[in-house]
């Protein structure tokens, strides 16, 4: 593996062309009043049919749901709280069968990461009218040298409004990879315009959130930032967004973990998960964005748990490798004279979040399955400051996962 190049990222000035590419965001309301803001939003799109996608609990054990039923009146057709963790297949083809048969012109989605993909995939379902497993699948994305090609091009027939009940970004991204439950593996799909068209941050919803749930899942956002910052490509518009989010996160989750009651801390918590995801999609992730779509459906652990002992170990892998992005992060919250890794240990200490392989009940057997898998991954052994190209090296990093210190 090498021994590290320090400084092995340029500082000198940049020529090349930078791009930036958007999911189709058309509104962003921040500390938003949602079950007002709903209906409001709707007439300003010209939508008059909302299917309402959530997830059981919230549609069970909370008012949320019934509220923004209500506000809708009329404009109200269908709920579905049949997602799933993951999102898996059949679920999806079951809701998008309702969907179609609602008669909606728009999707209100409210609740998480697998909520948010959800909806993606049922807007795929609905533009190119693929109801079987069969159909479906063969909309998937390509992979190629040149690198990412829609599986779908098809113009959108329908939309989606979202309401985020986590902090882990899903809701910025074309991206969605439901579960196929035949294999225990995600499907990869990208989808036109698969970003919420008007985008809701309601902190007083997000404050409904079981608190182990919210800081997992702010850490999943964190980790999205910290591999943003230490992309291979890095952008200069990312840089400054990325640098802004992590400071807000290292800064305000601890005071989440106090009190999550508090709205101005959610809003600050909100803010960071904006600016991570900006130009989430305009640079190329690192092995714990990747490898997370690997242990969490095959070891049956959530992804935002996942990505605190995969983000900590990408931390400690990296020392050496990536000094100028490191010392940016370290820097930006005012920490210069730590390492990364350890900054992120104090932190995922002092919420409680797990640290080690063996805090998510994953042994060295299921590593090894899951390490093979990797390399069969797109993007797991790709676009590592430090290089993972083998097994050996995913076996290494995991070594790394295997221990906190």
């Amino acid at each position: 593996m090498g021994e590290p190049v320090v400084g092995e990222q340029s500082t000198t000035f940049d020529q090349r062309e930078y791009a930036c590419v958007f999911a189709g965001h058309e509104r962003v309301l921040h500390n938003a009043d949602a079950i007002q803001a709903l209906p409001r939003e709707m007439a300003r799109s010209g939508y008059e049919k909302a299917f309402i996608v959530c997830s059981k609990t919230l549609n069970t054990k909370t008012e949320i749901i019934r509220d923004l039923e209500a506000s809708l009146g009329e404009n109200w057709v269908a709920t579905t709280d049949e997602v799933g963790e993951h999102a898996p297949i059949s679920n999806v083809l079951a809701a998008a069968i309702k969907l179609r048969d609602s008669g909606a012109d728009v999707i209100v989605g409210v609740g998480g990461g697998s909520v948010i993909d959800f909806c993606k995939m049922l807007q795929l379902c609905h533009s190119e009218g693929a109801y079987t497993k069969e159909a479906l699948l063969t909309y998937q994305m390509k992979i190629t040298n040149d690198g990412i090609a829609f599986g779908s091009t098809a113009t959108p027939s329908i939309r989606q409004f979202i309401i985020p009940t986590t902090l882990a970004t899903a809701e910025w991204t074309l991206g969605t990879t439901p579960v196929d439950e035949q294999t225990g593996l995600k499907a990869r799909f990208a989808v036109p315009l698969g970003g919420s068209q008007v985008l809701f941050y309601d902190p007083t919803i997000l404050s409904r959130t079981p608190k182990h749930l919210l800081l997992s899942t702010a850490i999943r956002g964190l980790d999205h930032a910290i591999n943003t910052r230490c992309s291979t490509e890095p952008h200069p518009v990312a840089n400054v967004l990325t640098e802004r989010a992590i400071s807000l996160y290292i800064e305000n989750l601890p005071l989440l973990n106090e009190d999550q009651t508090n709205l101005e801390v959610l809003t600050n918590c909100q803010l960071a998960t904006w600016c991570t995801a900006m130009c989430k999609q305009n640079v190329p992730d690192g092995f714990s964005k990747w490898m997370v779509h690997i242990v969490g459906p095959y070891a049956h652990v959530a992804h935002s748990d996942a990505a605190c002992v995969l983000m900590l170990a990408q931390a400690k892998w990296l020392e050496g490798y990536a000094d100028e992005s490191h010392g940016a992060i370290k820097q930006a919250i005012n920490r210069p004279d730590e390492s990364l890794h350890d900054i992120l240990l104090d932190l995922l200490t002092k919420l409680d979040m797990p640290l080690t392989l063996d805090d998510l009940g994953i042994g060295r057997e299921l590593v090894e399955e899951m390490a093979g898998h990797a390399m069969n991954h797109p993007f797991v052994t790709k676009n590592n400051l430090r290089p993972i190209t083998t097994k050996d090296d995913i076996m290494a990093v995991m070594s790394l996962a295997r221990e906190a210190q």
